[in-house]
C-alpha cells in the first residue's frame, strides 16, 4: 500500500510539472508565464524535504495555476514576462510589466482570490533597449538552478529561480538560514548575473513567524 501511495504521489507531481513545462519555458521571445513547478523541479525527494507537506504543495500549485489563468485571461492586460509562485498561500509575482496601470490591475486581480494570504510583487519595468534578452534570461535561469542542484549544502530542488533582464530572483523554502545565504552566494557567482534578490525562507524563520503570530493572537 505504501508503494502504491508513493507511485501515485510521483505521478501527480510529474503531471503538475510536465503538463505545464511543455508550453511555458521556451527560450524564445514573447510572453512567459512560468509556474514554480517548472522552476523548482519538484520530485519525490523535493516533497520529502519540503516542510509544507504534500497537501499544501498541491494547494499552492493549484493557486499558482488559477492566478496565472486569471492574469492571462484578463482583457486588455499587457502580459510581458510574469511568473507566479505560492508558498503556504503566500503569493509572489515576479517578472516585467509595461504600464503602471497594468501592475495595479495584476495586484487587484490576485487579491480577489480568497485563498491568497499575502501578495509580494517584484517586477521590472519593460525597457526597449534592454541588454539582456529572453534567451539569455533562460540560460541564466537554468545555470543558476543547475548550480543549486549540484551543491550539497543547499536543498536546490526546493528553490525556484527566475531571471528578469539578467537579474536573478530566488524563491522557496530551505532548512536553515545558512542554506538561504549559500543559495544567494551561488546565484551571485554565476557569470552574467547582474543582481540577486532572494525571497527564500528557512524552516526556522517560518517557525519563528508562526510562533510570533500565536503570541500576538493570545495577547489580543
Amino acid at each position: 500500500m505504501q508503494k502504491i501511495h508513493f507511485l501515485f504521489l510521483i505521478l501527480i507531481i510529474s503531471c503538475l510539472s510536465g503538463c505545464s513545462a511543455s508550453v511555458l519555458i521556451p527560450p524564445l521571445p514573447g510572453p512567459l508565464m512560468i509556474p514554480s513547478s517548472v522552476g523548482s523541479i519538484y520530485t519525490a525527494y523535493a516533497i520529502s524535504t519540503d516542510e509544507r507537506g504534500f497537501q499544501t504543495i498541491i494547494e499552492d500549485e493549484m493557486l499558482e495555476t488559477k492566478i496565472q489563468s486569471a492574469i492571462l485571461n484578463e482583457k486588455g492586460l499587457e502580459i510581458l514576462d510574469l511568473s507566479t509562485y505560492a508558498y503556504n498561500g503566500n503569493v509572489y509575482i515576479v517578472g516585467k510589466y509595461d504600464e503602471k496601470e497594468d501592475l495595479q490591475r495584476i495586484r487587484r486581480l490576485v487579491k480577489k482570490n480568497n485563498k491568497v494570504n499575502s501578495l509580494t510583487t517584484y517586477l521590472f519595468s519593460e525597457e526597449e533597449n534592454s541588454h539582456c534578452n529572453n534567451a539569455e534570461d533562460y540560460i541564466l535561469q537554468m545555470s543558476v538552478k543547475t548550480a543549486l542542484l549540484e551543491d550539497d549544502n543547499v536543498w536546490g530542488a526546493n528553490v525556484a529561480v527566475k531571471s528578469v533582464d539578467c537579474n536573478i530572483i530566488l524563491l522557496g523554502r530551505v532548512g536553515d538560514i545558512n542554506e538561504a545565504v549559500k543559495a544567494r552566494q551561488i546565484a551571485g557567482n554565476i557569470n552574467g548575473v547582474k543582481s540577486v534578490k532572494s525571497f527564500i525562507r528557512s524552516s526556522k524563520q517560518n517557525q519563528y513567524l508562526r510562533q510570533s503570530k500565536r503570541i500576538a493572537f493570545a495577547m489580543k
